[in-house]
């Protein structure tokens, strides 16, 4: 196939240069339309902003341009079959569930999953087993293959396994050891690899899971590579996950008017890498070198030890018990915008041809942050909750939805069980979920998190604030 097409952004390029009759929607008819100042930033956007006409094709059923599109990104990302996705990840997760799973089904769920993975259970009537990973890093470490071996064993009917590597922070779990597990027992292997879809373009970062025997993965095209925001991916190989159940999934849980300009972001994504990716990641890994080197002269600001796997994500901690949230403000006000904090670093996500005067900006920021470090007062020491190695909810899923709630305050939540996802969000991995019996580590966290100024869903506002939990 020839990587130097983009069929879909030329085809939009075509049909905008043709210059025809506009008698469809959108109603801004190309831009000729709209707010006057708003034009000056979308205006050009707006010319290829369009919808299934003409040579155009149909998501939900590609026969053309769309179709050829996703079959040059399969062949750049090595799969059989690629979607592209105009509800991110989030679409790609929930999809790969409604195919896998009939109501009633078990599926085995890492524990340090997306929201959009929990969530996916519920549309699907799954009633997931929980799988934690071993070691100190929030919500768990590395899963073992001894440790799925006995999941699978302990529920003989489960129909798959969904994971998430690499995670937010860069840390990748053993996808090929974890795979084997899988497929000796007949299992699909499904992977959110949405922080890694830029992991088969440099022979510098580990390997991306389709290499390693995965059966479907879901990347975020947008995080890690060069698609608008929402533009994601699903890749299937082999043929354990059927790709017309996926297909179905994906026309029911994604608009019918998806965004031309978004795919079309997607098409060129894939070129991009195809033609540059390896020059422009060298390039980024360059100033993560520099940006590492200078790091380590510094007295009290230190690359976290138990990050991750990927060098384009560096996570930062001080030597005192200084709280991630605290630096992250800091550094906001000073013009440096951080991906995300947690009590106890900050995280940085460096793109693919990310220039030197941005590695050089943020190298003078975090030099001011360490000399500012030692007039800090320290926080407490703030312990992440424990959660078992294998664990379920105490009810199905589908109870939940049938049994009545109510709010009461977070403090008071102790024992009680939870009706609803709460979440830190960033980066959208549930502290608590639907059915757990919530325990005193659990809501110290949640209001350690929020007295630090951190963002948590399914919490409500006020002073205390509440938690909806089983009445």
């Amino acid at each position: 196939m020839n990587q130097e097409e983009a069929p879909l952004f030329e085809a939009l390029c075509f049909h905008k240069d043709q210059n025809r009759g506009n008698y469809h929607v959108p109603g801004h008819k190309q831009g000729k339309t709209f707010d006057p100042l708003g034009r000056e930033h979308f205006g050009d956007l707006l010319t290829i902003d369009l919808t299934e006409i003409a040579a155009l094709d149909d998501l939900h059923q590609p026969e053309g341009v769309i179709r050829k599109a996703q079959e040059l990104a399969a062949a750049a990302f090595g799969a059989d079959r690629t979607f592209f996705l105009v509800g991110g990840c989030t679409a790609g997760n929930i999809s790969l569930i409604l195919a896998s799973c009939q109501p009633g089904d078990q599926l085995i769920i890492h524990r340090a999953s997306h929201q959009s993975v929990f969530n996916g259970c519920h549309l699907a009537g799954v009633r997931p087993v929980f799988l934690s990973g071993r070691g100190d890093a929030p919500l768990g470490g590395e899963i073992t293959g001894e440790d799925l071996e006995e999941a699978i064993l302990r529920h003989p009917g489960v129909k798959g396994v969904f994971l998430t590597s690499p995670d937010y922070f860069g840390r990748v779990q053993p996808i090929s050891q974890l795979a084997k597990v899988c497929h000796r027992h007949g299992l699909p292997l499904m992977v959110d690899e949405a922080h890694g879809a830029h992991f088969g373009f440099h022979p510098h970062l580990p390997p991306p899971a389709l290499t390693q025997g995965a059966d479907g993965v879901v990347q975020s095209t947008h995080k890690m590579l060069t698609a608008m925001t929402m533009g994601s991916m699903l890749h299937l190989k082999g043929n354990r996950i059927d790709g017309g159940l996926v297909a179905k999934g994906l026309g029911m849980i994604q608009s019918s008017s998806p965004s031309y300009p978004l795919m079309a972001s997607l098409d060129l994504a894939r070129r991009f890498m195809v033609k540059m990716g390896q020059g422009e990641l060298q390039k980024t890994l360059n100033q993560a070198s520099l940006i590492r080197e200078h790091l380590a002269g510094m007295r009290h600001l230190k690359e976290d030890t138990k990050s991750g796997s990927d060098p384009l994500k560096l996570s930062i901690r001080a030597d005192r018990r200084i709280s991630g949230y605290g630096m992250q403000k800091w550094l906001e006000k000073r013009g440096i915008d951080p991906e995300l904090a947690d009590h106890e670093k900050v995280l940085f996500v460096l793109s693919p041809g990310m220039k030197r005067d941005e590695a050089v900006r943020l190298i003078g920021a975090l030099r001011r942050l360490d000399q500012a470090i030692p007039q800090w007062e320290e926080s407490p020491h703030h312990p992440i909750p424990h959660l078992p190695v294998l664990s379920e909810s105490h009810l199905s899923w589908d109870r939940l939805r049938l049994i009545s709630g109510e709010t009461i305050p977070l403090p008071q939540a102790e024992g009680r069980m939870a009706a609803e996802m709460v979440i830190p969000y960033p980066p959208g991995v549930p502290v608590v979920l639907p059915g757990e019996i919530l325990s005193t580590e659990q809501i110290r966290h949640i209001l350690h998190i929020l007295d630090k100024g951190g963002r948590v869903r399914g919490v409500t506002p006020g002073f205390p604030p509440g938690l909806h939990v089983i009445k």
